[in-house]
This record gives C-alpha cells, structure tokens and sequence, in this order.
C-alpha cells in the first residue's frame, strides 16, 4: 500500500515536512526522512503511529546539521569533564 500521503499527513499535522518514503529488505520494512520543528513534535507522531498498532518496530535519529555538531563541539570543549578516578 502506498501511504505517503498518510505519512505526510501526519507529519505535517505537527509542522513536520516529509522529505523521503521508502520501501526496504531488513531490519524495517519501511524508511522515512522528514524535518520536524523540535523532537517533541517528532515524539508526537512516532508515539501516536505506534499506538496505533500498525507499527511492530520504530528506529528514530535525530540528525545535527553539520554548523549543529560545531557548536556542540565547541561546547563539548568548554565542559572541562574529568574521567571518574583521575
């Protein structure tokens, strides 16, 4: 069954945008990439599509934005962490 336009739907219920939709052999039967405002609204959809019970497994990522992981980074180097025992 064709459900992108399902799946857009859904997406764009929380402001999302659905970039991709995809079919595979695998781990999961079904790939997506979208954008959504914040993770809550990504949590939203993901939660509410597995509690619907047509969902038997569901893999998200979170992707950073290469200026993202920079300043993560960049903060990374001013947390000053200390290896337990040192």
């Amino acid at each position: 069954e064709d459900r992108r336009d399902a799946a857009r739907t859904y997406i764009e219920s929380v402001g999302g945008t659905l970039h991709g939709f995809w079919y595979g052999f695998g781990t999961h039967d079904g790939y997506t990439l979208w954008e959504a405002p914040d993770n809550v609204s990504m949590a939203a959809v993901a939660l509410a599509l597995a509690g619907g019970g047509a969902i038997a497994s569901l893999d998200t990522t979170v992707l950073l934005t290469v200026d993202e992981t920079l300043e993560a980074l960049t903060r990374a180097g001013q947390i000053g962490y200390r290896v337990p025992g040192s």
